[in-house]
């Protein structure tokens, strides 16, 4: 029989990015078309068994990416060891905004892992960045992982969170 290890996981990136959509996948499986913008912070839970029999619990911390829950960002990020930073496939602010988002990453935490989410993948005739430009950045900013995916769909959803948590785990068995 494996361990349970706790790790508090936030989502960083633009307002409308998806960010809140990927949790309520993740989490409650469903999608809702409705944007409704996150006003200040929702917190969640799920746990994943890995195939080690360890089990990783996710204390998944959605805060709002407007500019003025800076702060909000800051205080609920402290102590989160995980990360995903979310870009819109459709919208090339938000993919260029990643590496405001990482040293926001690095400020507010102590050194959390994280993954880079392409999201809305879904909408591909609106693309504006492609897959190979994700994999670069991802690459250039030290990323353990990056998945294209969509919230609508369910796309690269479980996957994405599959693999943040072997990164953790990797990280906190090795020390």
């Amino acid at each position: 029989m494996g361990l349970t290890y706790r790790c508090k996981l936030i989502l960083f990136g633009n307002a409308a990015v998806g960010k809140t959509s990927i949790i309520d996948m993740y989490v409650n499986n469903k999608f809702e078309e409705e944007y409704i913008s996150t006003l200040g912070y929702n917190v969640f839970e799920k746990s994943i068994k890995m195939k080690d029999e360890n089990i990783v619990n996710f204390m998944i911390f959605d805060i709002g990416g407007q500019e003025q829950f800076e702060e909000l960002r800051k205080k609920y990020a402290a102590g989160a060891k995980a990360a995903l930073l979310v870009y819109d496939v459709t919208n090339r602010e938000s993919f260029e905004n990643i590496k405001k988002w990482q040293n926001d990453l690095i400020n507010f935490t102590e050194n959390a892992t994280f993954i880079l989410v392409g999201n809305k993948v879904d909408l591909e005739d609106a693309r504006q960045i492609q897959k190979d430009e994700g994999e670069a950045l991802a690459s250039d900013i030290g990323a353990y992982g990056f998945f294209e995916t969509s919230a609508k769909t369910n796309t690269e959803i479980d996957e994405a969170f599959h693999k943040l948590a072997q990164a953790y785990l990797e990280i906190v068995i090795s020390k």
